[in-house]
């Protein structure tokens, strides 16, 4: 049993969210932070970075606003992407990819245009995924794979039912993994409770808004709003 992904389950149930948004965001961030610290230079790395064009906004910024790695490291991998697009599109003999003669709207362009769209395309489209994607993907099998198995036993049970709950995107992939009907049982009474709490707050809310209950003053459900984007579409990444 990978208990140390168990603990770091337990830990982040205690802490605001998703946990496994949470626990994806330290992965990417702890990922990251290596790479910068160790591969810079490493030219397998810088390979996969030019096949990419890096990171994607999220990863990237995450990375800049976190600090998880310094000016010159950017300096030289964006410098070395920016240099292979470059020789991308001054290169008069690289081919462009078949795919893109089937665009309704490069059809209607003459011959010559329609090369040099398609050749340009061809260069600045990334040929592989972010990266640090695919590092928060394999996490997230990971960690849904134990929370499921995991669930189960009471202390993952109590610790699941007294955190805010898993955002609507991970109980997906969580139910997709499970393979007992009580497991799946149990998630969907565990978020129904939260959904129906969540509901109640959010109507808290706007009666409070109105101009007859405004003195009244907010309590719990002054967030409830907050709460209920980061149930529907995943935790706001922590900057």
């Amino acid at each position: 049993m990978p208990s140390s992904i168990v603990y770091n389950l337990l830990e982040a149930c205690r802490a605001a969210g998703c946990p496994i948004c949470r626990l994806e965001q330290k992965s990417v961030e702890r990922y990251l932070d290596h790479q910068f610290y160790e591969n810079v230079n490493s030219p397998p790395w810088r390979d996969r970075l030019r096949a990419s064009q890096g990171f994607c906004h999220e990863h990237a910024w995450l990375g800049v606003n976190g600090r998880l790695g310094d000016a010159l490291g950017y300096s030289i991998i964006y410098r070395d992407i920016i240099n292979s697009l470059l020789t991308q599109l001054n290169d008069k003999d690289s081919p462009a990819a078949s795919a893109r003669r089937g665009k309704s709207l490069l059809r209607q362009m003459p011959e010559a245009a329609r090369n040099l769209v398609e050749k340009t395309l061809t260069a600045l489209t990334p040929r592989k995924r972010c990266p640090a994607c695919d590092h928060r993907d394999e996490t997230t099998r990971s960690t849904l794979a134990v929370l499921v198995e995991e669930l189960e036993t009471p202390e993952m049970m109590n610790a699941l039912g007294a955190s805010e709950g898993l955002c609507l995107p991970h109980l997906r992939l969580a139910l997709e993994r499970a393979k007992d009907l009580a497991v799946c049982e149990t998630l969907l009474t565990l978020h129904r409770e939260k959904l129906e709490s969540l509901r109640a707050e959010l109507d808290e809310f706007i009666r409070k808004n109105d101009y007859q209950a405004i003195k009244e003053g907010f309590g719990k459900e002054g967030d409830a709003w907050l709460r209920a984007i980061g149930m529907i579409v995943g935790s706001r990444r922590q900057s």
